[in-house]
């Protein structure tokens, strides 16, 4: 562990970007903000949105798209970026630094691009095939903000996910919302991100929904999960 450790602050170094820099939780408040973002992170949300949507949807084969969906577009990125932390090339699993970001942000995009790839050559659900198609859109433009500016992407994924949430299941599904701005908090309360980047990724997030669902007819309805 500790040669993990030298070999990233040495990297770090070389970078002038240095773990020291990170804003680390003090009080109790930030500790409890630190749990919400983890609860809340990107991989977490994904894996929510797809045990809610396969629970509710009697399609045959869903759960062998949502599997290749979570394997290629949530646990790989995230195997990445331990690979990255253990390497040195990142300072910590939030990848704080913007500088840092565009290489998993990139296997994240591969993975996306994969998937929809797949489910379009197999036939999947056009549902799936419409809201990873958005999702792969969101991440294109997360990373091209990313080149100059600093966007919250738990703000974004938590976003997309109430909202596909919501515009899928109804009022019932609206505290689900309530995820957003709890986020929201966690990251500015950490001092990861600005008010405005917050308010951008979950704009973003929006946007993402409602691409999928002006250009997927069969999501022009809300609650379309429930019938």
């Amino acid at each position: 562990m500790n040669t993990i450790n030298e070999q990233r602050d040495q990297n770090d170094k070389g970078n002038g970007l240095s773990a020291a820099a990170i804003p680390r939780p003090e009080t109790t408040g930030e500790h409890i903000a630190q749990w919400v973002s983890h609860l809340g992170s990107p991989p977490a949300a994904g894996i929510a949105a797809s045990s809610i949507t396969v629970a509710r949807l009697a399609v045959p084969g869903l759960w062998q798209w949502i599997s290749i969906y979570v394997l290629l577009a949530l646990v790989a990125p995230l195997g990445f970026l331990i690979w990255q932390l253990r390497q040195g090339r990142v300072t910590d699993l939030d990848v704080y630094f913007r500088e840092q970001r565009k290489e998993s942000l990139l296997v994240t995009i591969a993975g996306l691009a994969l998937t929809w790839l797949l489910m379009n050559l197999g036939g999947a659900p056009t549902i799936l095939r419409f809201v990873v198609g958005a999702g792969l859109l969101m991440w294109v433009a997360i990373y091209l903000v990313t080149l100059r500016w600093k966007i919250s992407i738990h703000a974004a994924s938590i976003s997309e996910m109430g909202f596909f949430l919501v515009w899928g299941f109804g009022l019932s599904a609206a505290p689900a919302l309530l995820a957003i701005p709890a986020i929201g908090w966690s990251r500015v309360k950490l001092h990861r991100h600005t008010p405005a980047q917050v308010i951008a990724g979950t704009g973003l997030g929006c946007l993402a929904v409602a691409v999928a669902v002006l250009c997927s007819p069969s999501l022009h309805t809300p609650g379309f999960l429930t019938r």
